[in-house]
């Protein structure tokens, strides 16, 4: 299909000559620099879309199957997710192509099982950068790596309003650069969407000197867009309240009111609802309000039916697709005033009586400046005070000043070091959230709130709802409870609620609270007034808290299946994946291997013991080797932390496993990688320091022949844990050492795609047999 029908099949409309370029052209271009409302997401979304469908051949495989829309903004997700599955709709392509939403409050859990699927992945920065860090917000941290490989390998990252996202856009830049030096499996491409991109902006250690490919308007795309490009602006500053506002406002239009602070938000929507007293509508959005209060209005607006005043932050500055008669906007950095700018009068509808005014800022406050510094609002207020009008015609004489790359910066060896998924010897992580987001008002913590009847909350409690999270600044946080107040949160290595300082906490974390804490507001969101007691969310609880040990998929099935047959699934799912992802450099047989061993730990007597430990005596499945149980018949086992694929690598180590097999069998659950280490409050074997353990393995453990399928068979042996110590032994390499020459051979992107690999043929062979004891029992 040609891609002028298939573009307009999906929109109804033409595509413009710069659309219908970036889909055909055979190499895809870097930077995409086009004004407010010429369809920026339509170019990228349809282009990738035909280029994997239609396109020849050449051109498919080199399109990442993995569209990466990376968003500033929630408001901005919401409205791609809406359009996105509209096309697909139109197009036939819904169970084609997947959707999924990974921003705070909608955290999408299941994508990661299909690596070989064409998708839309549509998230915050904050989301998507953290995953492509190997270190992903609000997610169990033994699934890091699938995300870090599948966010690095065989995909197309489309950074949108690149002018909002601070140090994260040079970690974009980074991690493009970062990826073509390491490689990749399957091709990767980054493209830059922007009306307002600074020069210099992309100058990173890594990307500095080379030449992007541009993609900018055509004398054509001028003519076509012609409405659009001379829309009038009339501008002028504003010194009036909330009532001058509501004098101005005209009743069955949309007056825009954006704001620079959450707080100053709040205080307008306040003020304008009392002197409106129910006559004119008031919406407040803001990025501190949970799903369940955000949701229903948001829809509304961004579907282009609402009128009234809306009050919003920087949430509504860019990309969102509305037209606005009226607009008051704070003093801003330039070019975040652009993207606010493109919010009135948008596509020229309004031939007369659209408006834009501004109101200036203190200089002399530094806060009130926040998020913008104090340069920034100097230099705009310069150029607004030389302006009558600012429409794209006007906006598009005004040069931009050059500038230098946000800090801190990614580098080679923060990469690096990220690989490693370990908690360090005192529980922490590394801190990401400067890569992420650089300045301090974004750097959040996701908050929930329960009600519980004890002092401590109960391991029953649940993961949060999406409905029910709301992005808390951590210094706002400290100051609702004070330094010395305490906040819960989840210990996934010891399954419990452990009590945190609120001077503790850091970015990206999840964080229970009771609701008498306090600190929101059904009406504005997070306040941080203790007095504003939030209703607890209505929710169904059906999935448990991350645990360490309690990683269903290690056992639970819904039959009892032999650790041949599983090992046979897992074999045949790793040819599909084979079969499906044609990719130069993947090493097949190698996956073919670690497949068969994967499981081998399975055979030792503590794993068999809990399979079977609640069956009856004389029961017919005792004495078997088995991979899973039917959940009835296990029961808790009599060493914690017992992992058994550590016990698998051991012994493939052992009967001449190369490096790399052996690194894919441990790591297939992701807590077994580039360390072996006991657990914080692991004990050894009879009190016995001197004996070497880990993770539930003891040194010199047997393992009993065992038979693989496919004619393998394991021969009986006994664990040698020498490999868990610094240095080498025996000559022997110690693990540590294996697998940091893995990750400089193979660089951190490959050596991640690999290991998921392995984990996803590994879900897939489980979820094979659960289908068909489905199938069964129906």
């Amino acid at each position: 299909m040609k891609f002028r029908q298939f573009f307009q099949d999906a929109t109804g409309q033409k595509p413009f000559p710069f659309q219908e370029k970036f889909a055909t052209e055979d190499l895809l271009p870097h930077i995409l620099e086009v004004p407010t409302g010429a369809g920026k997401t339509a170019t990228v979304v349809l282009g990738w879309l035909w280029r994997r469908r239609h396109a020849p051949a050449a051109v498919q495989r080199a399109t990442g199957r993995r569209l990466i829309f990376c968003l500033p903004m929630r408001s901005l997700v919401d409205q791609t997710i809406n359009v996105c599955h509209g096309w697909l709709s139109k197009l036939k392509l819904e169970k084609e192509v997947e959707i999924h939403t990974l921003m705070g409050g909608s955290i999408a859990r299941d994508w990661d099982g299909d690596p070989d699927r064409d998708m839309i992945l549509v998230g915050t920065q904050d989301q998507l950068l953290s995953r492509a860090l190997n270190r992903g917000y609000a997610m169990s941290r033994y699934r890091w790596p699938i995300h870090f490989g599948w966010l690095n390998n065989d995909c197309l990252w489309a950074v949108d309003e690149v002018q909002l996202m601070g140090s994260g856009l040079s970690t974009t830049a980074q991690l493009h650069a970062l990826r073509s030096k390491f490689q990749t499996l399957g091709p990767h491409h980054t493209l830059w969407i922007s009306a307002t991109l600074p020069p210099g902006c992309l100058d990173t250690v890594d990307l500095r000197g080379t030449t992007p490919r541009r993609l900018d308007l055509a004398p054509a795309d001028k003519i076509v867009l012609s409405d659009r490009l001379n829309a009038r602006k009339p501008l002028a500053p504003f010194t009036g309240d909330a009532k001058a506002l509501l004098a101005m406002h005209e009743p069955g239009t949309l007056t825009l009111v954006v704001v620079n602070r959450v707080k100053r938000a709040q205080t307008w929507a306040d003020d304008l609802r009392k002197h409106a007293k129910g006559s004119v509508p008031i919406a407040l959005i803001h990025s501190r309000f949970r799903r369940n209060e955000r949701s229903g209005i948001q829809a509304e607006i961004l579907a282009g039916k609402w009128t009234g005043i809306l009050v919003a932050t920087q949430a509504i500055e860019a990309g969102v697709d509305i037209s606005a008669r009226l607009m008051v906007t704070e003093l801003a950095s330039w070019t975040s005033l652009v993207q606010r700018f493109g919010r009135c009068n948008r596509y020229g509808e309004i031939k007369a009586g659209a408006r834009v005014f501004w109101i200036d800022l203190a200089d002399s406050k530094k806060d009130e400046a926040l998020p913008y510094t104090v340069e920034d609002l100097q230099l705009a207020r310069a150029r607004l005070a030389s302006l009558t009008d600012v429409g794209p015609e006007t906006l598009s004489t005004i040069v931009l000043d050059q500038v230098s790359p946000a800090l801190p910066v990614l580098r080679r060896v923060d990469l690096l070091s990220l690989f490693d998924t370990q908690a360090d010897l005192a529980g922490h992580d590394i801190d990401v959230s400067g890569f992420v987001r650089s300045t301090e008002t974004d750097r959040d913590v996701q908050v929930y709130w329960r009600t519980w009847a004890d002092s401590v909350p109960s391991p029953e409690i649940t993961s949060p709802h999406p409905d029910e999270l709301c992005r808390v600044p951590v210094h706002e946080l400290e100051k609702l409870l004070g330094k010395t107040g305490v906040v819960w949160r989840w210990s996934s290595l010891q399954a419990k609620w452990l009590p945190t300082r609120s001077n503790e906490l850091f970015p990206g974390m999840t964080i229970l609270l009771p609701t008498s804490a306090g600190g929101y507001s059904d009406g504005l969101g997070w306040t941080g007034n203790a007095n504003h007691v939030p209703t607890e969310v209505q929710r169904s609880d059906t999935e448990r808290l991350d645990e360490d040990a309690g990683d269903p998929r290690t056992f639970a099935s819904h039959a009892y299946v032999s650790l041949e047959v599983h090992s046979d699934d897992v074999v045949q799912e790793v040819e599909n994946l084979r079969e499906s992802l044609a990719f130069d450099g993947v090493p097949w047989d190698t996956l073919v291997r670690a497949a068969r061993w994967h499981d081998l730990g399975k055979a030792h007597a503590v794993f068999q013991t809990m399979l079977t430990k609640n069956l009856p005596e004389g029961d017919s499945h005792r004495g078997k080797v088995w991979a899973k149980s039917d959940r009835r018949g296990s029961g808790k086992g009599d060493r914690p932390y017992f992992r058994h694929e550590l016990a698998s690598a051991l012994a493939m180590l052992e009967q001449g496993g190369s490096d790399l097999e052996v690194f894919l069998v441990a790591a297939h659950h992701g807590k077994v990688r580039l360390a072996i280490r006991p657990r914080p409050t692991e004990t050894p074997p009879k009190g016995d320091p001197t004996v070497l353990f880990a993770l539930g393995v003891y040194h010199h453990d047997p393992l009993p022949e065992t038979e693989l399928g496919g004619g393998v068979v394991s021969r009986g042996l006994e664990l040698d844990l020498t490999p868990m110590m610094l240095g080498r032994h025996d000559g022997k390499p110690s693990w540590s050492e294996r697998c940091l020459g893995l990750l400089e051979e193979l660089g951190p992107f490959r050596l991640a795609y690999l290991e998921s690999l392995v984990r996803i043929a590994d879900w897939r062979g489980t979820r094979k047999r659960e289908r068909e004891q489905e199938m069964t029992n129906a």
